[in-house]
């Protein structure tokens, strides 16, 4: 059998939620110690009734979550359901893959570190999320990609975070909370059965809840992988920068296409030398 893994922490009150509506709604049974996997730090584990689903609870919070990176081969992808937070505060359901690129590791993971991006997926995810938010009478809450960003980054097999926020008043919203259960599995059976009828994508620059990809990514079809913001492209050199571009391309399964954001020349220039290189598409705005 190969899984799905849904993941949660026990610590946060937006996952757990969120974790217990896929749990009902996929009619999911407990299961023994290490049936699924025998993962440090599994407190509670089920499997689902179609058999190729598995929920395991974690008793560490989420960017902490490199023990995923010890699954083996029977799991081919990770799902990670939480909350997010922003000072902002305001309310949001995003989809995004951890990552560090570059040299720092604020929110766990190890500096210059990136798993696998699962492109195709997390389009269906934020198309879904965009549907259950009308379906559901939550229009205040805002749909939307974040950019690659925190833990955990010792991951080999794709991995997407699903996340509520922005503050406690979200994260315990029953009602969103049902949505993004919904919504993440509507999106793995899209996933699965469908066609991808994208084109997968990795972008550079603009900032952290990534505005022009998420529009692209509704309105041209483009689903993305990576995204590397302007925030992180400033703090890295010219070689870094290279470095980085050819990781995340590389980490984004069957990339066709790099859409450049605004920035400086040779900034831009390095990043469309590598696409060159790899027979990618560029756009640039």
């Amino acid at each position: 059998m190969v899984y799905t893994v849904i993941a949660y922490s026990l610590l946060d009150i937006a996952g757990r939620g969120i974790a217990k509506n896929i749990i009902e709604l996929s009619v999911c049974h407990p299961a023994s110690a290490g049936e699924i996997a025998d993962l440090e730090g599994v407190v509670e584990s089920y499997i689902c009734k179609d058999g190729g689903l598995a929920v395991l609870g974690f008793s560490m919070d989420t960017v902490e979550l490199d023990v995923l990176g010890k699954l083996g081969e029977a799991v081919k992808e990770v799902i990670v359901v939480s909350r997010h937070s922003a000072k902002s505060g305001r309310p949001s359901l995003t989809t995004h893959t951890p990552g560090n690129p570059w040299g720092r590791n604020d929110a766990g993971g190890k500096p210059w570190e990136i798993p696998p991006s699962n492109p195709v997926l997390m389009w269906h995810i934020l198309r879904e999320l965009y549907k259950k938010r009308e379906e559901q009478g939550l229009q205040n809450y805002e749909a939307c990609y974040e950019v690659t960003h925190h833990g955990p980054t010792s991951v080999t097999r794709p991995i997407t975070f699903v996340e509520l926020g922005s503050s406690e008043k979200e994260w315990i919203d029953v009602k969103a909370q049902r949505a993004v259960a919904h919504a993440t599995l509507s999106a793995l059976y899209k996933a699965e059965r469908s066609e991808a009828n994208c084109i997968v994508t990795v972008g550079f620059g603009g900032t952290h809840y990534a505005p022009l990809f998420t529009r692209r990514a509704l309105e041209e079809h483009e689903c993305y992988g990576h995204m590397v913001p302007g925030y992180v492209i400033k703090e890295l050199t010219l070689d870094e920068l290279r470095s980085v571009a050819k990781k995340v391309i590389e980490m984004t399964p069957g990339c066709q296409r790099v859409v450049i954001e605004k920035m400086r020349r040779d900034v831009r220039n390095v990043i469309e030398e590598v696409a060159s290189s790899s027979g990618l598409e560029v756009v640039r705005y």
